[in-house]
């Protein structure tokens, strides 16, 4: 097979390439990521690249306009390799590497901790032991001595489980440190195991992992067991994003030959290299590490585990395991200590998972008496609904439009992105915040938002997301992919291009929030309540984070409820990991709730359908249901 290489500017960086090869799947083999939220489908139109010259084969694209292909603008994931190429990545393909994480500073576990609140009561403990050397008239074996001494502390010796691994190095460790050694034990159902033993005196180190293993991205918290507080933590985008950026598309990767196995290779190594990080910054080692907790949605659980997931989209939605046993770390390829075990937090069903149970866990709604509803918005909708007396859950697939996806600009919320417009009502003139203060290159997921409610409020879009034709200002203007708002001129943008707002993005975005708020109301109508019955409405998850609230009530995205009853949460998913690896009892209270709670499947379901059409309009056609918007409209004199 042929040879080819492939020079890619501004960089000037070789790469080598075979005959026929696809250039997307070449350029991330050599290290350099392109975002292909579809996996490199050809749907979603974002690993775009500039052929200079050289020979190839790329097929038409929709997402690539006349002048674009005129200018040498391709789909990586569409393009074959057929000779030697020059290839230059612009701007906005290359502002997706950029992209930042929410990270919060500080666990809101640790303010628990420094009120007093609970106490710390962990799975593993580390216990400093002091031995009498054997005698002629005390020829008890090792293991023997050792079982007494800790019957002594209260470990009932009678229940006591050790493996041959420790048994092997036990007499060793006894006599290199003069009789003195730390043992590290762990909580089982039926007695205590030892999992490790090591010479002299190492109580003082005792750590534990929390991680948060996202769609999109990969959140980890070093913890000290002792104190319950947060020593460092360490964000990264889920390597797995270049196989496709929902669960689904990742589903169908692997079934593909070596998908399953490359899929966990690429989460395990996103969470090495965080591990390997806070543990430098940290001054710690590996080897203090004794537990891990994994809190994910329930595909990335079974992608993390190395489990087929297919059967999770294939009615009647099974997954392989819903409540995970522990798994020694040493199976998987953590880079910590190898008698470590990992617990992975239960899901409650295929498309609720354990993320969403740390995040019931982490705001104590199912032990509150006001009606709740908590959600988390990303490429998937999780919702749960209830209070002390019942919990149910429901999840709807709102796509990845939110990150950017389907959007002809759209993009993460990195360097670049316009994250928040206000349109002002008399000139029509956009203004823009953008994140870094950077020329433009893109829109991300709260600045979409932003830009269609305003466009709403000031007449530019009509109840159906169409922009108005009869307003005639240059902003607005008929393109190939419809009529469009025009953002940004070229001249003030990063990438020399307008930067714009199509009536195919707002028709992306009116489906991905009409399928939350169809969510919502239709796990309400099924329980009896409505929308004015929540009390409380909490948004978790980074994108939530970012929300202006008073925009999604415009576009429907969420329901017209006093702004008071919401409260953004962060990374409830972390958090409620946090959690669960200082407490067992709060362990047991988060297989409670998985056990508990009610899951409602909405994808086959009439009643959702019909609250999904009845939300694809803006806010919503039974308008009603927005009192609030309504009367904004009237005061602007808007009308259809």
């Amino acid at each position: 097979m042929k040879q080819f290489t492939i020079t890619v500017y501004p960089e000037k960086k070789k790469v080598a390439a075979s005959e026929g090869d696809v250039l997307l799947h070449a350029l991330k083999e050599a290290g350099i990521r392109l975002p292909s939220p579809c996996g490199g489908q050809g749907t979603c139109g974002k690993c775009r690249v500039i052929v200079k010259g050289g020979r190839c084969h790329a097929s038409a694209s929709s997402h690539l306009r006349k002048e674009e292909i005129a200018q040498g603008y391709c789909l990586a994931c569409l393009t074959l390799v057929e000779g030697d190429m020059e290839i230059e990545i612009p701007p906005e393909s290359r502002a997706a590497a950029g992209a930042k994480i929410l990270l919060e500073e500080k666990s809101v576990v640790q303010d628990k901790l420094v009120l007093g609140k609970w106490e710390i009561e962990t799975r593993t403990h580390r216990v400093h032991v002091q031995l009498h050397p054997p005698r002629l008239d005390d020829p008890r074996s090792d293991i023997e001595r050792l079982r007494a001494d800790l019957l002594t502390k209260g470990f009932s010796g009678d229940r006591l489980h050790c493996s041959l691994s420790v048994l092997r190095k036990l007499s060793k460790v006894l006599r290199d440190g003069d009789w003195q050694l730390t043992v590290t034990l762990m909580d089982l159902m039926d007695g205590v195991e030892i999992l490790d033993v090591q010479p002299g005196d190492q109580t003082q180190y005792h750590l534990g992992l929390a991680i948060d293993v996202g769609t999109t991205s990969v959140v980890i918290y070093l913890i000290d067991l002792l104190t319950g507080l947060v020593i460092e933590s360490a964000a990264d985008y889920n390597a797995q994003i270049e196989c496709g950026e929902d669960v689904i598309t990742r589903i169908i990767y692997a079934r593909t030959s070596t998908g399953l196995k490359k899929l966990q290779q690429l989460v395990i190594g996103t969470i090495n290299k965080l591990i390997k990080g806070i543990l430098h910054r940290a001054g710690m080692s590996a080897e203090h590490i004794d537990c891990a907790v994994a809190a994910g949605n329930t595909t990335m659980i079974h992608l993390l585990l190395g489990i087929d997931p297919r059967y999770i989209r294939q009615e009647p939605y099974i997954p392989t395991i819903s409540s995970v046993p522990p798994v020694k770390v040493a199976e998987l390829g953590f880079e910590v200590n190898n008698h470590a075990y990992l617990y992975c937090l239960p899901a409650v069903a295929s498309y609720v998972g354990g993320d969403i149970t740390a995040g019931i866990l982490t705001t104590g709604m199912h032990k509150e008496n006001f009606l709740t509803l908590f959600i988390d918005i990303g490429t998937n909708g999780e919702i749960v609904l209830g209070n002390s007396d019942w919990l149910v859950s429901a999840s709807c697939s709102a796509g990845p439009a939110f990150e950017g996806a389907g959007v002809l600009h759209g993009m993460r919320a990195a360097p670049g992105a316009i994250e928040s417009v206000v349109i002002d009502q008399n000139t029509l003139e956009p203004h823009f915040s953008v994140i870094c203060n950077l020329p433009p290159v893109g829109i991300c997921g709260s600045g979409i938002i932003d830009a269609m409610a305003e466009m709403f409020l000031t007449g530019l879009l009509d109840r159906k997301g169409k922009i108005r034709g009869d307003i005639k200002i240059p902003r607005i203007r008929e393109s190939e992919f419809g009529r469009e708002y025009i953002l940004a001129w070229a001249k003030d943008t990063d990438t020399k291009k307008d930067i714009v707002i199509t009536e195919i993005d707002i028709n992306n975005i009116l489906r991905a929030k009409g399928a939350v708020y169809a969510g919502c109301s239709t796990l309400l109508k099924e329980m009896g309540l409505s929308i004015k019955d929540i009390e409380k409405f909490l948004i978790a998850g980074g994108f939530g984070h970012y929300l202006n609230i008073r925009n999604a009530v415009v576009i429907g995205l969420l329901p017209d409820i006093p702004y008071d009853r919401f409260r953004y949460l962060g990374n409830s998913s972390i958090t409620g990991g946090h959690l669960a690896l200082l407490s067992q009892k709060l362990w047991r209270e988060a297989e409670h709730i998985a056990r508990s709670t009610t899951y409602f499947e909405l994808s086959t379901s009439t009643a959702f359908m019909n609250e999904y059409v009845a939300a694809l309009f803006l806010p919503h056609t039974n308008t009603s249901l927005f009192p609030n918007v309504e009367a904004t409209l009237r005061e602007t004199m808007v009308t259809d």
